[in-house]
């Protein structure tokens, strides 16, 4: 079944959002604005005109937390269409993580956070199996 979506939605956007491990931990923001605001989520947001999905990755991670990584693929694939916007998400996988986490941009907090910390925290729909694919996706080379 398609979902309703508002007519002021002409198109899907496309967007990224970064997943890295460090030490058994995996890089997640608190997002300060809508949508989900509030929630915990990997890193992103959209691709703007002209910018490759990894570059866009890379930027959005630079943004929202100051760090800096290699993107190394594209892990997985996820369409979000709810009432008011319809993105394709596409999730990176980086490392080789330089630079001080400090959450900045539309981040309100950033933190890296195991498995378990991730299970006691409110997140956005369906983080728990893109963490799980994080971990164990090789991918597509960007």
């Amino acid at each position: 079944m398609v979902p309703t979506i508002s007519p002021s939605v002409q198109h899907p956007v496309l967007a990224v959002c970064v997943a890295i491990w460090q030490d058994d931990k995996i890089l997640l923001v608190r997002r300060a604005n809508a949508p989900n605001k509030g929630l915990w989520a990997l890193p992103g947001g959209k691709v703007d005109a002209g910018e490759t999905i990894a570059a866009a990755a890379i930027r959005e991670l630079r943004e929202e937390t100051n760090l800096k990584a290699t993107p190394k693929n594209i892990f997985f694939i996820r369409e979000i269409i709810e009432e008011g916007f319809h993105y394709v998400l596409n999730c990176i996988r980086a490392e080789n993580t330089v630079g001080d986490l400090v959450a900045g941009d539309d981040a309100a907090e950033a933190r890296w956070m195991s498995i378990t910390d991730i299970r006691n925290v409110e997140t956005v729909a369906g983080l728990a199996d893109i963490v799980e694919y994080s971990r164990s996706r090789i991918g597509l080379l960007v």
